[in-house]
């Protein structure tokens, strides 16, 4: 029912195309993973418009589901494919992120790209520690009503088992590129601990398959300890997460790294990374699977992916640009929208225009995808 096949390995990178087969259809890879947060990808898209948009997949959050309290009802439903009416394969994250973010993240004034990047863009205001990390799991209250919540590997596992998705993550304690390495290893030495009591009452589990992550923060050690450990986890895949360095050239050389030692039979996850930029270079250094927020994010706030880089649509010289937002694109935004109809969409604050623009980047992402895939196969890439 689930298998990852590798199907073309090039001579030139550690670029490969392959196939991962779940209940609920395939995935070619490499492929993107889009965030739909609360089970649906923002930007107003139904399920419909999702598929438009060529995406093959999707990754959900389960720390939300948690603190909303809404695990339960999603399982009552049949798990998240029924609940939202999306069947294709689901990924769902294990809560760890928001361990980072409601923590160091909140601490140091780091978001989501910060929290890869901090000498980058999107860092945010200083805030206080809202959680305790221990061996027992991270304490910590709520956003959204004030409650403590104490988040462990086994009631990460139990509301992941409850959304039914396909491909569940291990949790893990995600550190920073500011961290000392003796933070890094202790960080490291609870991930761990966590791994083992995660997969201790996963036995049994059914219809579902687990990713480990691999940690270790900045440091060429942690991060061969750290994929060896894995490596020997009964996992179905191998995720690379926590801090990439303060640079794209960082992230290179961590991910080469983890390459020294990691399993090769099995798909690698880089986590939280989506950038047109770095898209080529982590799929020549043997990515199979990637997810991030930022297509869909800059989206709603009017940039576009485009074979020239990005765009923003809001620039007032662009309202008289009757032309598609990339020529080269067969999405049907571009087929029946202009640049100029859409950046009217966002001067009159109409929703439309964020959703026209999500469904372009998702499908120009998946489109540019389907090129890779194609420069590999024929031994160009």
């Amino acid at each position: 029912m689930f298998k990852f096949e590798i199907q073309k390995q090039s001579k030139k990178s550690r670029a490969r195309i392959g196939e991962i087969t779940t209940p609920h259809g395939k995935i070619e890879t490499p492929a993107f993973i889009p965030v739909a947060t609360l089970g649906v990808i923002k930007g107003g898209l139904s399920s419909q418009e999702t598929e438009q948009s060529k995406v093959q997949c999707q990754i959900t959050n389960t720390f939300h589901f948690l603190d909303l309290d809404r695990a339960e009802q999603v399982e009552k439903m049949g798990g998240l494919h029924k609940f939202f009416n999306f069947n294709k394969p689901i990924f769902t994250d294990s809560g760890g992120f928001q361990v980072f973010s409601l923590g160091k993240g909140s601490e140091l004034g780091l978001g989501k790209i910060g929290s890869i990047f901090p000498n980058g863009v999107n860092q945010k205001q200083k805030g206080k520690n809202l959680l305790k990390i221990s061996r027992k799991g991270a304490r910590f209250k709520s956003p959204r009503d004030g409650r403590e919540i104490l988040l462990t590997p086994e009631l990460s596992l139990a509301v992941q088992k409850q959304l039914g998705a396909d491909f569940i993550y291990l949790l893990d304690v995600c550190g920073t590129p500011l961290d000392d390495k003796k933070t890094a290893k202790k960080d490291l030495e609870i991930t761990n601990q966590w791994y083992k009591r995660f997969l201790s009452a996963s036995k049994g589990l059914k219809n579902q398959k687990i990713f480990g992550i691999i940690q270790g923060g900045v440091y060429k050690d942690l991060r061969e300890e750290s994929t060896k450990f894995v490596n020997d986890l009964p996992v179905f895949g191998i995720a690379i997460g926590g801090a990439l360095g303060k640079s794209k050239k960082d992230m290179y050389k961590t991910i080469s790294w983890v390459n020294k030692d990691i399993d090769w039979q099995r798909p690698h996850h880089l986590l939280g990374i989506g950038d047109l930029e770095v898209l080529e270079e982590i799929i020549k250094l043997g990515i199979d699977l990637f997810d991030c927020a930022l297509p869909t994010r800059i989206a709603r706030h009017g940039t576009a992916m485009t074979s020239k880089g990005y765009l923003n649509l809001n620039a007032g010289k662009l309202k008289n640009a009757f032309e598609p937002i990339d020529k080269k694109c067969q999405c049907p935004v571009c087929k029946k929208y202009t640049i100029a109809q859409i950046n009217f969409l966002f001067k009159s604050k109409e929703m439309l225009a964020g959703k026209l623009l999500t469904i372009h980047n998702l499908f120009f992402l998946e489109t540019k995808l389907e090129e890779i895939r194609k420069k590999i196969e024929s031994g160009k890439f």
